[in-house]
């Protein structure tokens, strides 16, 4: 009878048991009031029964009693409004992917998962906790934002976004996503990911690698980054230095590289005479994007070359929307080239999406599908950065 509750909502015709005993028709004819009948199955009329129990033994009749006996019963409107709320969570963000498709693995990875549902109790916290991550969709990448600070300007606390929360949890492969990183686990992966969409888990871990930065006297910062420059040796800035202090000079022209071999190269041969160089080391990461956009918005120009890869034009993407540059020989007839002259060049996979700086070059790439690594045209940087 519960399980006829559940699927219709009420208690209508009969119930049956076959095979049933003597005793057992005996005690069904007793029941409901009349004679026992032959036969080997044992049925009851629910409309009977219920009539008996309100006059003999529960007022409320059968379905009260159902109920109290076996606790309660959901039903089909009651399952129904359920499926339409959690209907409600996957559309919000199922939303989110429609306004930014290279979102869509994370929210159906999220959704297949059950990870809404594991983290909350009802469909009615898990709209809550769905409408939370879209918000912080909207925010990513940010630019240089302390962790802390983003969760209470989103949500009003602090600690909405810490790693033991339900909303932290999630969120941190949002983040990832956002960044193009691959899903992991561990404190590391999770500090990883918020800084390459550019927020800040702590003040500390977030640097960036320069050399030739002419510095200044203005504050401890300059003062240090000059005599490096003099010393002809690379620099590693925390995002709390770039947050409290002046850097000092801005140069005219500063180039941005992707790999930290660049700078090495740099520093070993020009020394003292290095020119403006800073390493995004990947998917840039708070500190870079603090340098960065500082030195654009005192009037600097930034000229960038990466990997040519996948995953070279997506850190080349993810920069530009934050620090705005030109190209470094980062155009298809410089991608042409390299693929010619390098004898070190492997296939590269995922897609290449659209290179606005310069079209062709998204067409070269896919047509050829060969990774050049910036190490195998490091004698051609180094040459541009001896003439700057």
């Amino acid at each position: 009878m519960r399980s006829r509750l559940d699927q219709k909502g009420t208690l209508e015709g009969t119930v049956s048991k076959q095979n049933a005993s003597t005793a057992e028709r005996m005690a069904v004819a007793r029941l409901v009031g009349r004679t026992v009948r032959s036969g080997s199955s044992a049925t009851v009329s629910l409309d009977q029964l219920d009539e008996a129990l309100r006059r003999d033994a529960w007022a409320d009749g059968l379905a009260s009693a159902v109920v109290a006996l076996v606790g309660p019963v959901i039903g089909p409107a009651a399952r129904r409004a359920g499926r339409e709320s959690w209907q409600q969570v996957a559309d919000i963000l199922r939303d989110v992917a429609a306004e930014r498709p290279a979102l869509t693995s994370w929210v159906e990875s999220t959704l297949r998962s059950g990870a809404l549902r594991r983290a909350t109790t009802t469909a009615d916290a898990a709209n809550a906790l769905a409408l939370r991550l879209a918000a912080l969709a909207g925010e990513l990448p940010a630019e240089g934002e302390v962790l802390g600070v983003l969760a209470a300007r989103l949500f009003g606390d602090a600690h909405a976004l810490d790693a033991r929360t339900p909303l932290g949890s999630i969120a941190t492969g949002l983040a990832a996503s956002v960044a193009g990183l691959p899903a992991g686990n561990g404190a590391g992966w999770r500090r990883s990911a918020w800084l390459a969409c550019g927020v800040v888990v702590d003040e500390l871990s977030s640097t960036v690698l320069a050399v030739g930065l002419p510095g200044g006297t203005g504050s401890p910062t300059a003062r240090a980054l000059a005599a490096l420059a003099v010393a002809g040796q690379p620099a590693v800035l925390t995002y709390r230095q770039l947050a409290v202090d002046d850097v000092g000079m801005v140069p005219p022209l500063v180039s941005v590289c992707e790999n930290p071999a660049v700078v090495a190269a740099a520093a070993d041969r020009f020394g003292p005479a290095a020119s403006p160089l800073v390493c995004v080391n990947g998917q840039p990461g708070a500190a870079v994007l603090r340098l960065l956009t500082s030195l654009v918005n005192r009037g600097a120009t930034l000229r960038y070359h990466g990997d040519f890869d996948a995953g070279g034009l997506a850190i080349a993407r993810t920069l530009a929307r934050s620090a705005p540059w030109v190209p470094w020989r980062f155009r298809a007839k410089d991608y042409r080239a390299a693929c010619e002259a390098s004898a070190s060049t492997s296939e590269f996979t995922g897609v290449v999406a659209e290179t606005t700086w310069d079209l062709e070059l998204a067409i070269a790439m896919d047509e050829l599908r060969l990774r050049v690594e910036e190490e195998s045209v490091l004698s051609t940087l180094l040459d541009d950065l001896s003439v700057v």
